[in-house]
């Protein structure tokens, strides 16, 4: 099953039409929908409460955000390597794991996440990307 195919049964597993993918990604500050790779991420602030995070539609001021919010991702995270650059702009990723509805939240250093990714899965990691 290739990440677009991921997404659509993601979805449909809670109840929302493919129309539902495209109304989330209009919110999104990156959207990747290839066979390859599905992300859906968004700038936010990572001291904001985990339900305005959560939120699609809330925006939060761009010099205030600190953070990428993973709303979703699918399909082969190797092929993220050529946004190092990008996913090292902010100092935090943020996740969520656990059912549907939970608001918990898991924060994660950019640049500790690409340099595990680079010694995985070989990223093209340098001082100029990620430092």
């Amino acid at each position: 099953m290739n990440a677009i195919e991921q997404t659509v049964a993601y979805y449909r597993s809670a109840r929302r039409s493919k129309n539902a993918i495209v109304e989330d990604a209009r919110y999104q500050d990156v959207f990747v929908y290839t066979p390859e790779l599905v992300l859906m991420a968004r700038r936010v602030n990572s001291n904001a409460s985990p339900e305005q995070i959560i939120d699609i539609r809330v925006r939060f001021p761009r010099h205030e955000c600190d953070a990428w919010y993973l709303h979703f991702l699918a399909g082969n995270v190797e092929s993220l390597g050529i946004w190092v650059k990008d996913i090292c702009s902010l100092p935090w990723i943020l996740t969520q794991h656990g059912k549907r509805g939970d608001s918990r939240l898991t924060k994660l250093d950019s640049q500790r996440f690409c340099r595990m990714m680079n010694a995985t899965y070989k990223w093209k990691i340098d001082d100029e990307n990620c430092h």
